[in-house]
């Protein structure tokens, strides 16, 4: 499957003839995916009765290098708009092939190879106008969430991996999309840049020998995945999955069988011994050797390479991988009815854990006040009517409120909101990590306003939500103002127009916390229309 900015490294296999089309299944309803990577736009087509997984029918792939152009120019050019264009449209031609129409069932996807074009909005209403196809650019927060869904099966499944240390990455063209799991648990989630497509520009332009392009790419790999290093704990055994379409090309010159369902391996020494072979070898030799596409061959021995070096690098014999793709874990995902499972929440929280001790956050205090406002938010439930997305945002942005007393004191809430802002969070997109991180910033001091730039250039639906959260958070905060979490247990309760808190066992007087929440309780008072009050039950 893929992860990265670009999720999309070349499917790169040896050309084999078409299969025959399987047969329908009854009752049964054509679902289809296609991506824009860097260097190819694939489709995989499939079909599914609603409640069962769906079943690949068919995937396509034509070789067309976006990212050549954004990577190297800024922006694409017109002769590969054009290009995308019509493979889009003889791709529309097999989705009639399929009677597959439904928008809602047709998911059109773009990495970074369109992502970070500076023409991107024009190129998206071009191919719009031109084939009625509507294309959705997607972040490293989205890949990394399909990455985590597709690959959490297959490790749960592996007895070795299932409590063990697990590194997983894909080599896109632009970037590589890495996640550090201890069992099924998320302790790091970060694309590098570090691309085979970045990688190939990078000796283009340095014009080396090709005796020497093998060790200025292993020095550049390594400069890139040091950070990485740094964060994998020491003195384990680690597994390295290594995901993408190049992976899958090794395999199948190797003689390793793959599997969708499962995960294979790789000696180490044997992909050290191929990389070396194709590193020898003219990037037109490999396309005629190999039957693979221009935009194929030049990047396979980067991503090769990339991946070969990360697991030397984390003292692996052996790589693990698989044959599922990103388009395979999208077509499962058009079946999911809530992406914001208990469990995937569970990660998000566990990513924010990790960032708060990374600053040195006071996590017991953290916690205390997550679980406060978590049971504040439910009390409530009955009065703002948010879901778990957004009791997931409040939880996360609970623990971080205090991220920014590593940068210091005075004004640590405006330091809380930059470092949200520009840190890496499994799980949560660009707009839901702002929001997160404009949650933390109103825990204390001014309320949201309009006239604050950030806050003013949210939706109305977001200004209500961060307004609602901070609310909450103020109070939990405020119950926990000395930080010795002496308001242990709360029970909410909603009576004439007012939330009455309840503390059902407090550790001692409770009169700084009466003070505080009369000066904290405002912005929920104002946001929810009810009024603050603090009692404790009699003992």
């Amino acid at each position: 499957m893929t992860t990265e900015n670009e999720t999309t490294q070349n499917d790169l296999s040896v050309r084999q003839d078409p299969a025959p089309e399987p047969a329908r299944s009854v009752n049964a309803f054509p679902l289809a995916v296609i991506e824009l990577g860097t260097s190819a736009i694939r489709m995989a087509l499939g079909e599914s009765d609603g409640s069962s997984r769906v079943r690949v029918l068919e995937q396509l792939v034509r070789g067309l290098s976006l990212g050549k152009d954004t990577f190297t120019q800024g922006e694409i050019q017109r002769k590969t708009l054009q290009e995308t264009i019509k493979i889009l449209k003889s791709y529309r031609r097999k989705l009639k092939e399929y009677q597959c129409s439904d928008p809602k069932h047709i998911r059109i996807v773009a990495t970074s190879a369109v992502r970070e074009a500076a023409n991107r909005m024009e190129v998206l209403d071009r191919i719009y106008t031109a084939t009625g196809l509507s294309v959705e650019l997607i972040d490293d927060a989205e890949i990394a969430r399909v990455t985590y869904l597709g690959v959490r099966p297959l490790l749960q499944n592996d007895a070795t991996l299932a409590d063990g240390l697990t590194v997983v990455a894909e080599v896109g063209g632009g970037n590589t999309e890495v996640l550090v799991l201890k069992g099924k648990d998320i302790i790091h989630s970060q694309p590098y840049r570090l691309g085979s497509l970045r990688l190939q520009q990078m000796i283009l332009h340095s014009q080396t020998t090709r005796s020497r392009m093998g060790s200025i790419m292993v020095g550049q790999i390594d400069r890139t995945l040091e950070p990485l290093l740094d964060i994998v704990p020491k003195g384990r055994p680690v597994e390295y999955v290594g995901l993408g379409g190049d992976m899958r090309f090794a395999a199948k010159v190797l003689g390793v069988e793959l599997q969708a369902s499962g995960l294979s391996r790789i000696a180490v020494e044997d992909l050290d011994k191929l990389t070396t072979k194709l590193l020898l070898l003219t990037v037109d030799r490999i396309m005629r050797k190999y039957h693979l596409e221009l935009s194929q061959a030049e990047t396979l021995v980067p991503a090769l390479l990339a991946n070969l070096r990360l697991a030397q690098l984390l003292g692996c014999s052996q790589l693990l991988i698989t044959g599922l793709n990103l388009r395979d874990a999208l077509l499962q995902g058009m079946l999911r009815s809530n992406d914001w499972s208990t469990d995937f929440c569970d990660q998000i929280v566990n990513s924010a854990s990790e960032l708060a001790r990374k600053y040195q956050v006071d996590l017991q205090h953290a916690r205390h006040v997550a679980e406060l406002a978590r049971t504040l938010f439910r009390s409530l439930q009955s009065e703002h009517r948010m879901d778990a997305r957004c009791e997931t945002l409040l939880y996360v942005a609970s623990l971080l409120h205090e991220i920014g007393l590593f940068v210091g004191v005075s004004g640590y809430h405006k330091h809380s909101h930059y470092l949200i802002s520009h840190s890496e969070l499994f799980g949560l997109n660009e707009q839901d990590q702002q929001l997160v991180a404009m949650i933390a910033r109103y825990h204390r001091r001014a309320a949201p306003k309009p006239t604050h730039e950030l806050f003013a250039r949210l939706d109305r639906d977001n200004r209500v939500v961060v307004s609602r959260l901070a609310g909450i958070l103020r109070v939990a905060v405020a119950l926990d103002h000395t930080g010795s979490q002496r308001v242990r247990d709360i029970e909410c309760t909603i009576e004439r127009h007012r939330l009455v808190i309840t503390v059902r066992n407090s550790a001692g007087d409770l009169s700084l916390e009466r003070m505080e929440l009369r000066q904290k309780a405002s912005l929920l008072e104002d946001t929810f229309g009810l009024g603050v009050l603090l009692r404790e039950s009699p003992r």
